[in-house]
């Protein structure tokens, strides 16, 4: 998930707000005014981090609730062999979303490493991309935890359907030689 025009235009934005401080540094104005500008920039990048992650937190723990729906499916006798992912419709689901969230820590690096490359350093862009950063491998993790647990509740639900149907055979084939006997 590469979006160039998004990464051209915060680009050119990072260096006009460069060029202005340059710009302001010439004028004769103190260091910490002209650097004002790409602090702003930084510090509103930073904020959209934070909401980032914190949607990406609340994502995270909905698959986490997920999982324990599908071990509460697969503790009860019925869930057991009703719910089944055949299509694996929700597996491709929630794969795209993790493969989504990737792409998003991806683009969040280019935009912070564009920060870098104009010389900008901020503890706080560092901290907030950190966390972002981690977030991500929280959400991803728990997306491969509940991709296995389907998996394995699919296994489980197959191979009880398939002894359900081998005993249902067997009692034909029996009811079958019983009746053929008389």
């Amino acid at each position: 998930m590469r979006n160039y025009s998004l990464i051209g235009n915060i680009g050119a934005m990072l260096h006009r707000c460069k060029q202005l401080e340059t710009s302001m540094r010439q004028a004769g104005m103190p260091a910490f005014l002209a650097c004002l500008p790409l602090g702003v920039l930084a510090l509103q990048y930073c904020f959209m981090l934070r909401q980032k992650t914190s949607r990406i937190v609340r994502i995270a723990g909905r698959i986490e609730r997920w999982q324990g729906t599908v071990d509460q499916l697969s503790a009860h006798e019925k869930g057991r062999s009703e719910f089944i992912d055949l299509d694996r419709k929700m597996r491709i689901d929630i794969e795209a979303a993790a493969t989504s969230m990737r792409g998003l820590r991806e683009l969040c690096m280019e935009i912070c490493a564009m920060f870098t490359a104009i010389g900008y350093q901020s503890p706080m862009l560092e901290s907030a991309l950190q966390r972002f950063f981690n977030a991500v491998e929280n959400a991803c993790e728990a997306s491969a935890r509940l991709v296995e647990k389907v998996d394995a509740h699919d296994r489980r639900a197959l191979s009880i359907r398939q002894q359900q149907h081998a005993l249902e055979q067997a009692a034909q084939a029996s009811s079958i030689a019983h009746g053929a006997r008389r």
